[in-house]
């Protein structure tokens, strides 16, 4: 019995609603669960119909089902139906007095709904149809075998860079971080191998949970870009640009929208990160958002769509836009915090000594590179012209690609 209590895991989704039910125990962390009740809360009458559905279960062995139910004084009755996978695997009809002995208008007891364990589950729905008035739900209690602790190698190029195994079945892995080579930036892993590709792959970010559903291969993702080095503006002339946080990495993005705008990681290829900033001498400037052509203002502390003079504060590669508003003095901020969220507005401050700047932004200059194999860096040897031979084509074979781009090919030592 000690055995069987370490190898079963239990859940318990009690109703607190006609379509909602809080849940206590353990379950696959990326479980859905959804309940709805054509009456009130737990109880169903006669033509009601209640019903739990559980998704993204991990294909669990589900070992026993029980629900906790209550009728009136004199009557309830109604027709369970569990459902796994979309097939019916269990039934149960009848009376509450022909399930308990007699009907309990006080008391909830545990009706047992499962009596063989079904194995490679992933979905699961418990559905009562009341057939006479009334019966009550208090809740569901599922127990049930999880996924042993998997096992996630990780790789570095063609070498096993380490394993990792789960603490415990669906505890999940904390992905690490690796350094950057002197050519490739590293993103992530990938769940499949990859030698050149141009498309952004999927990927999984370090220092993020992994959640295997197997024993399983992750390698190393690389990104090898030509972005410059970042640059901000130290003298002021009328030009598109980012509106940014040097120390927080946050940019300005978008364009007003109930008083407030929104702020995101600096992206210098993002064009709803650009804005086009015309200055009237050096201490005033109207900003509009480049990508839709809307003014960026201000109407009394709210951010709105409007052609607002902005002050400007500017010393070296410092620029701060600001207002003054009945006598006080606001900076336009890129991270105002307000009951959890952070968003870019107006902020009573004093424009002077912040990592606020101007940044130069980029047009996309050619394809970004991803590679699981960034040992052999990105050597590109010219082989030979072929004027005869015109678009771009691409032919990888073992650790060399074959790029034929503009009537000249190319070899790429990986």
């Amino acid at each position: 019995m000690k055995l069987l209590l370490i190898l079963l895991s239990v859940m318990t989704w009690t109703v607190t609603s006609k379509s909602s039910v809080t849940g206590d125990g353990e379950w696959p962390y990326d479980i859905d669960v959804a309940y709805a009740n054509t009456y009130n809360k737990g109880q169903v009458r006669q033509g009601d119909t209640a019903t739990l559905s559980l998704g993204n279960l991990g294909s669990i062995t589900v070992e026993q089902i029980e629900v906790y139910v209550r009728s009136i004084a004199a009557a309830g009755a109604g027709t369970f139906s569990v459902v796994a996978n979309g097939q019916t695997v269990a039934t149960k009809s009848g009376t509450f007095k022909d399930w308990f002995g007699a009907y309990d208008n006080d008391n909830y007891h545990a009706l047992r709904l499962l009596n063989q364990a079904r194995s490679g589950v992933n979905e699961l729905s418990i559905s009562l149809v009341g057939t006479t008035n009334s019966l009550f739900i208090e809740k569901y209690v599922i127990t049930y075998t999880p996924l042993p602790a998997r096992t996630v190698t990780l790789r570095k190029g063609s070498a096993v860079y380490t394993t990792i195994t789960e603490e415990g079945s669906m505890q999940g892995i904390v992905l690490p971080q690796l350094p950057d080579t002197a050519e490739w930036k590293f993103i992530g892993w990938s769940a499949t191998e990859l030698w050149t590709v141009n498309e952004t792959p999927a990927f999984y970010e370090a220092n993020t949970k992994f959640y295997p559903k197997e024993d399983c291969t992750l390698w190393a993702l690389y990104l090898f870009d030509d972005t410059p080095e970042t640059v901000y503006v130290s003298e002021l002339q009328m030009g598109d640009y980012m509106y940014v946080n040097r120390e927080s990495g946050m940019a300005l993005r978008g364009v007003p929208e109930n008083g407030r705008m929104a702020s995101a990681i600096t992206d210098v290829l993002d064009e709803s990160q650009r804005y086009h900033v015309q200055f009237s001498g050096t201490d005033t400037a109207y900003i509009t958002h480049v990508k839709t052509g809307t003014p960026i203002g201000y109407s009394g502390t709210k951010m709105v769509a409007a052609a607002s003079p902005w002050l400007v504060y500017h010393q070296n590669d410092e620029t701060i836009f600001y207002a003054t508003i009945k006598g006080k003095t606001y900076v336009l901020w890129l991270n105002i915090y307000d009951s959890g969220d952070y968003y870019a507005g107006l902020m009573e401050a004093t424009p002077v000594n912040s990592p606020l700047a101007l940044q130069v932004p980029r047009q996309a200059s050619g394809e970004k590179t991803y590679t699981c194999h960034p040992e052999g860096g990105m050597d590109i040897v010219d082989v030979q012209a072929d004027e005869r031979t015109t678009g771009r084509w691409s032919f990888p074979f073992g650790p060399y690609q074959l790029l034929i781009q503009d009537g000249k090919k190319y070899l790429i030592v990986k």
